[in-house]
């Protein structure tokens, strides 16, 4: 059975610093209208989060409209990395609508031309072409199309997607074949044939160490390669391959000698190969796009989330040739009015406030406080995995590979009453992805929540 966080309010100790602040009991008593409304018109997949109501949220903090403030270590699930209300984004935003244009569909717009320009200066000087949707599923739909477009053009039979078990596309068709989770097969029916999944290369359970091995990274692969051939796959008809440069649920990093083994593959085969930098890129690894760590290039990046730092936009960057293929590459709300004018102010903020390097520097902090937590706890704590401000903590049950789901629920559950908003996984590793622009004072506090939080739970679970 899933945890149920607690939904009747509880006396909790008062906080007050400087970034966090709760003042009633927890869940907040006059907020419970607002969410037992949720719980009956919205299905139960929209109301399984920490029972917090939003009123507003300004850079690395959220506020309700009871006085209580948290320190957020989710981003709006990476999203807001120039800070949520990015005040830049907020005056972009109201210049638009005080002309006013809402929408536009793809006409003409300068704002987009100008988003367009300025994602292709921020890429690889192999990619010169942006287009612009709305989601991060509708950008790995569309490079699956673009792969295969390209693919058929050299061989009718040229349609196979590689991709990775325990990997995350989205939630469409195409983008949940792709996604690595069994469980989220079961709806499709009759799956894609020409979608095959390589096991993932990395162990959760194990140090991070793993990945600069190279060597070890490159048997792996060949490894792989041998298991493709043995489930018969014709690597002549492998169109692309398709990876985030780490699997979000464990912030899981892939071989750096596995993946430049792959990419190789690729090249021999003619294939293309995909960077899904929907949650990783802009800056939350440390680097602007996460695949930069293992040291190649890549033909095609999607993105999401991050892109526009706040409302709904995603882009495909790809060089005209991959890109400049197929009429039907438009959308309706692609390249929106209000979402261009949202990017376009995030990704300058971006830029001028040196996000990216102020990520790597944070990651630190972030590294030692989630070290201190393995080392309270051995027995739960088997790994340590990320980089700039994206990482997790494997959470198991003691002396097992078991992963604690409940008690990562609790853990996060507890520290919400101690004013820390926090990424529920439900897989069994506390997750954190604050915004790049929170203070280190803020960020230390937030990871001390969490070594607090644990020490509770635990002690009451013994």
């Amino acid at each position: 059975m899933e945890y149920m966080f607690r939904r009747e309010p509880k006396e909790v100790p008062k906080v007050n610093t400087k970034n966090r602040k709760i003042c009633t009991k927890i869940p907040v008593p006059e907020s419970l209208e607002i969410i037992e409304r949720s719980i009956k018109y919205e299905p139960w997949s929209m109301n399984n989060q920490l029972y917090a109501v939003w009123d507003k949220a300004i850079d690395y903090q959220v506020f309700d409209k009871w006085g209580n403030v948290w320190i957020d270590f989710s981003s709006g699930i990476f999203v807001t990395n120039s800070g949520h209300g990015n005040e830049d984004m907020v005056e972009a935003l109201r210049k638009m609508i005080d002309k006013p244009l809402l929408n536009s569909y793809y006409y003409y717009l300068e704002e987009r031309s100008l988003l367009s320009e300025q994602l292709v200066k921020m890429t690889p000087k192999n990619l010169d072409m942006a287009f612009l949707l709305t989601t991060g599923s509708e950008t790995t739909e569309c490079a699956l199309k673009l792969c295969r477009i390209r693919g058929m053009k050299k061989s009718p039979r040229k349609v196979v997607m590689l991709s990775f078990l325990g990997a995350f596309h989205g939630k469409t068709l195409g983008a949940q074949t792709m996604a690595g989770k069994p469980s989220s097969w079961e709806w499709i029916g009759t799956k894609d044939p020409n979608i095959y999944h390589l096991p993932c290369p990395t162990n959760a359970f194990e140090s991070m160490d793993q990945i600069y091995d190279e060597e070890c990274g490159r048997k792996v692969f060949n490894e792989h390669i041998e298991k493709m051939k043995a489930d018969g796959i014709d690597f002549d008809t492998i169109a692309g391959a398709i990876l985030e440069p780490y699997q979000g649920w464990a912030a899981l990093f892939y071989p750096i000698g596995y993946i430049k083994a792959l990419r190789e593959f690729l090249t021999v085969h003619d294939a293309l190969f995909v960077s899904d930098e929907v949650q990783a890129g802009f800056g939350r690894t440390g680097k602007m796009f996460g695949y930069e760590y293992y040291g190649i290039d890549v033909d095609i990046i999607c993105c999401g989330k991050a892109v526009s730092g706040a409302l709904p936009l995603s882009a495909v960057l790809a060089n005209h040739e991959i890109l400049d293929v197929d009429g039907s590459l438009n959308s309706t709300h692609g390249g929106s009015p209000l979402p261009v004018a949202s990017a376009l102010a995030n990704l300058k903020y971006l830029e001028q406030e040196n996000l990216v390097e102020k990520a790597k520097q944070k990651e630190k902090i972030v590294r030692e406080k989630f070290n201190e937590l393995k080392e309270r706890f051995p027995d739960r704590v088997v790994s340590i995995h990320g980089f700039g401000l994206a990482f997790a903590a494997v959470v198991c049950k003691p002396n097992s590979n078991e992963l604690d789901v409940e008690l990562v629920d609790r853990v996060i559950e507890r520290a919400f009453e101690k004013g820390l908003m926090s990424i529920r996984t439900m897989t069994g590793t506390i997750k954190i992805g604050p915004p790049l622009t929170i203070p280190n004072d803020a960020l230390i506090e937030g990871m001390d929540i969490i070594i607090e939080s644990m020490e509770e739970v635990v002690n009451e679970s013994n």
